[in-house]
């Protein structure tokens, strides 16, 4: 699971001067950290925006310490240009299977966290939507605990190694309230 990584698109609608436009949102997953990377967000994944995000998934993954063997994805057309890049770095793509998507669990996991916090709010333009991704990458990478890594944040942050005496629980809150991470800090004095 160390060398797999899981990418998929979702779509989200996004209020512009022009009325409501779909936007296209392309992320990667390591499966075994969980770690979650959102590469970008477009209205038009044409082939030369999808093979910049795959220069820089390839660029990424050279400075992360997750080597990346393998990437599971679907079979959508998108992923042709995309693919090309992909090869030459000496990765191996596998593709689900057509109309599996629990083939891609993981992927599909996160793409269900990412629908029910963007469920409640309309983004205003693409750097709202950009603004609100951010947020909800953050949450999942440093605040979520996941189930399927025996309760574990994917990027680690400062826990308190030992609890001191006067606590409270605290709560840190993004987008409105939709996110939050609580945490058990001092008191004030």
């Amino acid at each position: 699971m160390d060398v797999l990584w899981a990418s998929d698109f979702f779509t989200e609608e996004v209020w512009t001067m022009r009325g409501l436009v779909t936007y296209y949102v392309l992320f990667f997953i390591h499966l075994e950290t969980r770690k979650v990377h959102i590469a970008g967000c477009t209205p038009n994944p044409n082939s030369t925006w999808t093979k910049q995000m795959a220069r820089n998934f390839s660029m990424m993954i050279d400075d992360i310490p997750e080597k990346c063997r393998y990437i599971i994805h679907d079979r959508h057309k998108s992923y042709i240009p995309f693919d090309f890049i992909i090869k030459c770095e000496d990765i191996k793509i596998v593709k689900t299977p057509p109309q599996a998507p629990m083939c891609n669990a993981f992927a599909e996991r996160f793409v269900r966290e990412a629908r029910e916090t963007l469920n409640n709010i309309i983004p205003l333009g693409g750097h709202h939507l950009r603004l609100m991704l951010k947020n909800i990458e953050n949450h999942h990478n440093k605040e979520r605990p996941h189930q399927g890594i025996d309760n574990l944040v994917p990027v680690d942050f400062d826990y308190p190694t030992e609890p001191a005496s006067p606590e409270k629980v605290c709560c840190k809150s993004s987008l409105g309230g939709l996110l939050n991470h609580y945490y058990i800090g001092k008191k004030a004095a």
